[in-house]
């Protein structure tokens, strides 16, 4: 124990390192002779500089992670606790070199969703500056070919011509987005009906993502895109797709959705005022879900219960629908049965404002 030693910090620990090689350099190029050692000078604190430096930026970045680590514990969209799935690692490309730090990989339950505690710092893995870079490098010259000996002389960034090229057709294909031509707005007076939905793809880069889309529609037309982000941009790009078609002058405003919990929190926030309705074809999925579990997969009595319970569900909404469940789920003596049954009992009451079909 060395008493009357503090312990040094990360930060401690660069600056004592940046300081031994600025007193290393300076000792080794103590005489210069001609420009061939003047160029060796000039690589050797480029180089070494910029590995200093891309510690640093890694080690403020650790910090800022680590701080905001249990406040990312709660889901920004609907409230509840996520469960601890384990340390990731999570990698930045940056001017000065690529950082990784650590953070939480946290699941939400309710939502079903996924994110990294380091999300909100590092969002993607190129810093927003070494995007610009890469872009204005990229755009500039006469080929992506010259771009990367230029990123990898100038910068000293590892990247080869096709990253460039992807970099720069994606920030472009994000400008004609921008620039689109406006949609036809709602003709005063008439209804517009919205919907969104997700699905999960294998992105060569990112592994697993989710895409997720929007559709309104209108009497004069549709309008709609597809992202593969994050729910929180989405959502506010489903709110200006709305604005964009003029929403306040439509006289009925729906939206219908799968009732997945991200959307259910989203429709409220983004769009106040909007009636949201589950889609009654995937209500009818989970009937028919239960009536297989009652009859059996493809019985001829588990489509006409199905069938039944479809049709009451439309002509007398949820709580009629579940208030006459309730009755009758004794009347089946097995206990799997009567599981199969509650379930489908659970699913009704807890989307039952959504699945007013009467009103």
């Amino acid at each position: 124990m060395n008493a009357g030693k503090p312990n040094q910090t990360g930060l401690d620990v660069i600056v004592a390192e940046f300081a031994g090689w600025v007193k290393s350099v300076a000792e080794e190029f103590r005489q210069i002779h001609d420009e061939t050692d003047v160029q060796k000078l000039e690589e050797q604190v480029r180089s070494g500089g910029r590995v200093i430096q891309s510690r640093l930026v890694q080690h403020v970045l650790q910090e800022a992670v680590d701080r905001q680590q249990e406040a990312t514990r709660i889901c920004p969209y609907c409230g509840k606790r996520r469960r601890h799935q384990g340390l990731r690692r999570r990698e930045l490309r940056t001017s000065l070199g690529e950082v990784e730090v650590v953070g939480i990989y946290w699941k939400c339950e309710p939502c079903g969703l996924c994110s990294h505690s380091a999300e909100g710092i590092i969002p993607e893995s190129f810093s927003r500056l070494m995007r610009g870079l890469v872009c204005l490098v990229g755009t500039a010259l006469a080929s992506f070919e010259k771009a990367e000996l230029v990123m990898t002389g100038v910068l000293g960034a590892t990247l080869d011509a096709e990253t460039i090229r992807r970099r720069c057709q994606g920030e472009g294909w994000a400008l004609v987005r921008q620039a689109d031509t406006p949609p036809q707005a709602v003709p005063p007076g008439k209804d517009l009906i919205g919907s969104c939905d997700g699905t999960t793809v294998r992105t060569r880069e990112t592994g697993w993502r989710e895409v997720k889309g929007y559709r309104f529609e209108h009497e004069g037309g549709r309008y709609g895109g597809a992202y593969l982000e994050k729910v929180e941009p989405f959502s506010s790009r489903v709110q200006q797709a709305a604005d964009r078609l003029e929403q306040a002058q439509a006289a009925r405003k729906v939206f219908l959705s799968d009732m997945a919990e991200w959307i259910k929190q989203m429709v409220p926030r983004q769009l106040p005022g909007w009636r949201h309705i589950a889609d009654y074809w995937h209500a009818c999925q989970h009937i028919h879900k239960a009536g297989e579990g009652l009859y059996g997969q493809h019985h001829p009595k588990a489509r006409k219960w199905s069938g039944y319970w479809s049709r009451r569900l439309r002509g007398y909404g949820a709580n009629g629908v579940a208030n006459k469940m309730r009755r009758i789920v004794l009347h089946y003596p097995q206990l799997e049965k009567q599981t199969a049954f509650l379930e489908l009992i659970r699913f009704v009451d807890k989307h039952a404002e959504l699945m007013d079909y009467q009103a």
